[in-house]
């Protein structure tokens, strides 16, 4: 049975329920426009799941059936309020906004159905799996709005699908379907939306009975190999896995040929 987490917002649920932790941005009535109160829960949320051991994987979707996330809350944002000129090394460590989501080390899931836009996508550009419906739609207006996307987002977005992808993506502020979202390496699976929420669980299961040191240990050198990470945290996680009991465990299930029973320590 699933566990609700406080997130003191109703527009962003949050639950638990075994080795998943769940987040649903539920702003439906405005196609899941995330507002500064949504950013700020978004992060405590992150946090809390980093800590809680018993969590082995992160999704994160939209209610409605109509819009992962339609983007930032316009109307909800500081107009005068942007991107620093001279940000620090530690703002994006920091940040209360979707930055928070490069604070997890646990696989993250992004299940979009329906619009997927702008801050929406800059959110989605964090998980490192990415389910989409066939009827999802990709695009950041930015450029039809006058606003700089923050440069984090345009890093993660070149590493995903690549320079010309992204210049194509930002410059001409166009929606683009799911089919050319996987064809791009944005999206990483397409499935018709009735069949999305059993994808993503069967998804998680798998990862779910995987070494969770192992999973930290390849985020982490992911991030550090596309200049988005530490490379000495990387190495040191790759050094846990190694000394770790869960080897010792997976070396005993291969001889004995069963399933391993990891417990990430």
């Amino acid at each position: 049975m699933a566990q609700s987490v406080d997130t003191e917002t109703d527009k962003l649920i949050a639950e638990v329920e075994g080795a998943v932790g769940r987040i649903v941005f539920n702003n439906p009535e405005r196609h899941n426009a995330i507002t500064t109160d949504m950013f700020a829960a978004l992060a405590a949320v992150v946090d809390a799941y980093e800590q809680d051991a018993k969590i082995r994987v992160v999704t994160i979707s939209g209610a409605g059936g109509r819009a992962f996330a339609s983007g930032a809350d316009i109307g909800n944002l500081d107009s005068a309020r942007g991107p620093s000129r001279n940000p620090s090394p530690g703002d994006a460590r920091t940040s209360r906004g979707p930055a928070a989501l490069g604070r997890l080390t646990k696989p993250l899931i992004a299940a979009v159905d329906g619009y997927c836009l702008g801050g929406g996508l800059l959110v989605a550009l964090h998980a490192d799996l990415l389910v989409a419906t066939d009827r999802s739609q990709f695009g950041i207006p930015a450029a039809r709005l006058g606003v700089g996307y923050p440069i984090e987002g345009v890093e993660q977005l070149v590493c995903r699908v690549g320079d010309a992808n992204a210049a194509r993506v930002l410059m001409t502020g166009d929606r683009i379907s799911a089919e050319e979202a996987a064809s791009m390496g944005l999206a990483h699976k397409v499935v018709p939306a009735d069949e999305l929420d059993r994808e993503v669980e069967q998804l998680c299961a798998r990862l779910a009975a995987n070494a969770p040191l192992t999973l930290r240990a390849v985020k982490l050198s992911i991030a550090a190999v596309t200049g988005r990470g530490d490379r000495q945290a990387a190495l040191d996680a790759i050094a846990d896995c190694w000394a770790s009991e869960d080897f010792a465990e997976g070396r005993a299930a291969f001889v004995e040929h069963r399933d391993p029973r990891f417990q990430g320590r």
